[in-house]
């Protein structure tokens, strides 16, 4: 450790340690380099390339992008369409350009952040440990030992896989089909920092590859690291690129809804477009609105007296007599009126059994297992076999008002409605009063 304390008094001195282009090179076994990470990649079986410039588009899932500590600034909305369409990506950075990037997957980044433990006590490397122990990230990992740090104060859309005691170091997260993971010091990576007294760090770079890499298919490591030109748009469906066209086609909806969301519209602009929406809301609700004929208006309120009501017994009653003299044509016409009689004997028994049981409309407010008992136990045996046959019917049968309806097109026909007669005529006998006598009552 102490080899480590003069490395970064000797880069404090130059000035920053990560403001040196020498720093995080992939192929520099120094102190600072990124040799080890990069031979850990190879040795997952994964080819680690680091170009010097990458077109968005060539990316495939085929490959895991990690950016370690860019000097240029990451186009935020490329980086989150590329994941979104099916990319994976780390992105380590304290100090660099990545800021609007992570920005753009929900973290703040910070230079500040609250800890307790220091390894070997030394200030300028704190630890942090799993906040969310259960993450594939961070199994087996322990202890992440850390070297001036950054941290995210705020996250959002993600999992704090490791943190400080105040400042996340680690965030995992999706997006679409793709995955990333945010790291808030990259020299957690470094020569240095992935040797055996660090054990936690050589284990989390494994662990983050390894859940970059999802289903095992990705075979290359595209590093970019310090001043690396980036171009191009990402393919809008990464995870399958040879995928049907349907595939295809929602992947570049997607695309096109995520560059719309960058427009901002100006207050004219939000005026017509709230006034056109309005309109066609408008348009919508006349054409789903039923069009309808009320009845025909003859002034009969106007006249004294109250008007007969279609639906009263003896009105009913007589309509089914006008109907059977007219003969079978009319007797056919019938079945109208004979729901509504229907209807008026179900309100009787209903008035019956609400005495028996003492509950009011006991059909609609009892189920019918209750309601049979309670009349078995009050009439007898036989009184709830005689209401079990005719509940349903009369529970299927509409209001007096419906079936009076000029507009309703509800039937009875007459045999349906003689075998309805006729139970209900039992049941009221059980209950202790004739159907006749309920009807005059």
């Amino acid at each position: 450790m102490r080899a480590l304390a003069i490395a970064v008094a000797l880069a404090l001195a130059a000035g920053t340690a990560h403001a040196q282009l020498v720093d995080y090179d992939p192929n520099s076994d120094a102190w600072n380099g990124l040799s080890s990470f990069k031979a850990l990649a190879g040795g997952m079986g994964k080819d680690v390339t680091t170009p010097s410039s990458v077109d968005w588009s060539e990316l495939t899932a085929d490959d895991i992008l990690v950016i370690v500590y860019p000097l240029q600034a990451i186009d935020a909305r490329r980086l989150e369409a590329f994941i979104q369409a099916g990319g994976n990506a780390l992105i380590a950075d304290d100090f660099g350009e990545a800021r609007d990037a992570l920005s753009r997957l929900g973290l703040i980044r910070s230079d500040r952040y609250v800890a307790t433990r220091f390894y070997e006590n030394k200030v300028f490397a704190p630890i942090a440990t799993a906040k969310s122990s259960d993450h594939p990230i961070a199994r087996d990992v322990g202890d992440v030992v850390t070297n001036h740090p950054a941290s995210f104060s705020h996250v959002s859309g993600g999992t704090v896989v490791f943190a400080f005691d105040d400042g996340a170091l680690v965030v995992a997260g999706e997006r679409g089909t793709g995955r990333f993971v945010a790291l808030a010091d990259p020299s957690v990576l470094i020569n240095r920092m992935q040797q055996q007294q660090f054990g936690g760090n050589v284990q989390l770079a494994t662990n983050m590859l390894r859940w970059l890499d999802r289903d095992g298919r990705a075979r290359r490591v595209v590093m970019l690291r310090g001043d690396v030109t980036m171009f191009g748009d990402p393919q809008p469906f990464i995870a399958d690129p040879n995928g049907g066209s349907v595939a295809r086609s929602i992947g570049e909806i997607n695309q096109w809804l995520r560059g719309a969301k960058d427009w901002l519209l100006m207050p004219s602009g939000m005026q017509g477009l709230a006034a056109a929406l309005a309109t066609l809301l408008l348009v919508l609700a006349v054409a789903a609105l039923p069009v309808r004929r009320g009845p025909k208006i003859d002034g009969a309120w106007l006249r004294f007296g109250r008007p007969v009501r279609r639906d009263e017994p003896h009105a009913v009653v007589a309509a089914a007599e006008r109907a059977a003299e007219r003969g079978p044509l009319t007797r056919a016409r019938s079945a109208g009126p004979l729901l509504v009689l229907a209807c008026v004997m179900r309100d009787q028994v209903q008035v019956m059994l609400a005495g028996t049981v003492g509950k009011t409309e006991p059909l609609y407010t009892m189920p019918e297992s209750e309601l049979v008992a309670q009349v078995a136990t009050a009439r007898g045996t036989e009184a709830g076999i005689a209401l079990t046959r005719v509940y349903r019917r009369l529970r299927a049968l509409p209001s007096r008002g419906q079936a009076a309806a000029p507009w309703s097109a509800g039937q009875l026909a007459r045999r349906d409605f003689d075998a309805l007669y006729r139970d209900v005529a039992e049941l009221c006998r059980t209950l202790g009063q004739p159907l006749s006598e309920a009807v005059e009552a």
